[in-house]
């Protein structure tokens, strides 16, 4: 199906790049993305994914709004606090695009609903704050044979990764040894952080579903105290679970 007038013109400065063109922005219309959590890196990562036109969207997390979420979680408001994030989220995106299509997952992502829900989407996301999941969500997106865009922050740092089964490393061979406890330990984290990495996030999405290179060899690190980006490239591990 063709794209209307309006849609033509909201999505005009995406069709002239030769990136995309009509054909593309179809593409994006066409696709659905599940992004899992609906936080720091969510909440950046569903705005940019509406706006550029994802067809379907898949909202997963079953926590609530509160006040120490405000600073970084730009989909919400004060009015918000208590309210379950995945349901705001929807409401916020559909008044940006009303022409999208999403799926609510009330739920903290668990084994049993990864394996449910993730051959469903064309490409997930981890927008998650904890590794226990996020190993969860990678061994699960590696046994549908689906691509798993990464992100991880603190403080002014961030990393990223695009997990794509059969042609790179995963965070099993990012983390060989697992998560030690001193690594899940909370940190601070100022909201640019995760608007940054964020929208990396959903510029990875864009390019895998328009079949452009992602970053799918490496680690790409962020540091916004000396505003340096930085690739650092990775083998997948022999014998791990991606190969």
């Amino acid at each position: 199906m063709g794209m209307n007038k309006m849609q033509q013109e909201v999505y005009t400065r995406q069709i002239m790049m030769k990136e995309i063109g009509e054909e593309g922005q179809q593409k994006l219309a066409g696709a659905s993305v599940l992004v899992v959590g609906c936080g720091g890196l969510g909440a950046p990562v569903l705005y940019y994914l509406t706006a550029m036109g994802i067809g379907h969207i898949g909202l997963c997390d079953g926590d609530t709004v509160s006040l120490p979420n405000l600073n970084r979680q730009i989909l919400y408001t004060i009015d918000d606090i208590g309210k379950p994030k995945a349901s705001i989220a929807k409401e916020r995106l559909h008044v940006l695009n009303p022409d999208l299509e999403t799926t609510i997952y009330d739920s903290f992502m668990n084994e049993k609903l990864a394996q449910e829900i993730i051959p469903v989407y064309d490409i997930i996301v981890d927008c998650l704050d904890n590794f226990d999941t996020r190993f969860i969500l990678n061994d699960t997106c590696i046994t549908a044979n689906k691509p798993l865009v990464h992100a991880g922050i603190g403080e002014f740092y961030g990393q990223l990764m695009t997990i794509t089964p059969g042609k790179g490393p995963c965070l099993r061979c990012l983390f060989p040894n697992g998560i030690k406890e001193k690594q899940k330990k909370q940190l601070g984290v100022i909201g640019p952080t995760p608007g940054i990495l964020g929208a990396m996030q959903a510029m990875e999405v864009a390019k895998y579903l328009l079949g452009l290179q992602v970053c799918n060899d490496g680690l790409i690190t962020f540091d916004g105290l000396d505003m340096n980006m930085e690739k650092v490239h990775l083998e997948a591990s022999p014998g791990c679970i991606c190969n």
